[in-house]
């Protein structure tokens, strides 16, 4: 049985087979978010017990910057035009399969209001 439970992770008690599975399902439901405008909702707690899928940093910040746009109202389109990029190369810096340069995703959050900061623990 599958629990969709705290995004962007997956919880499942008894599934240690299915972990590829289950990131593609938790991959492809933040791009469903992603594509619909809407925010990808965050872990409210500590992981549970059992087989828990994680996100990469990078995947983890992009999340977080899509998360900031949608609050914020803007588009793509209109974040595009702030940075000076074209749409398709902020859309593609975007997308979970890309890398991206964190630099960038600084730009992204700066251009609403917000700034980028990284802790080690």
């Amino acid at each position: 049985m599958m629990h969709l439970t705290d995004w962007p992770e997956i919880y499942s008690a008894n599934a240690s087979h299915l972990e590829r599975s289950l990131g593609v399902a938790l991959r492809t439901e933040i791009r469903r978010k992603f594509q619909a405008g809407t925010p990808v909702p965050l872990p409210r707690s500590k992981p549970s017990n059992g087989v828990n899928i994680h996100l990469s940093a990078s995947e983890s910040l992009k999340v977080l910057v899509h998360n900031e746009l949608v609050k914020n109202r803007m588009s793509h389109e209109a974040l595009a035009r702030s940075l000076r990029m074209p749409a398709p190369s902020l859309t593609r810096a975007l997308d979970l399969e890309q890398p991206v340069d964190v630099d960038l995703l600084s730009s992204m959050v700066a251009a609403v209001g917000k700034r980028l900061i990284a802790y080690i623990s």
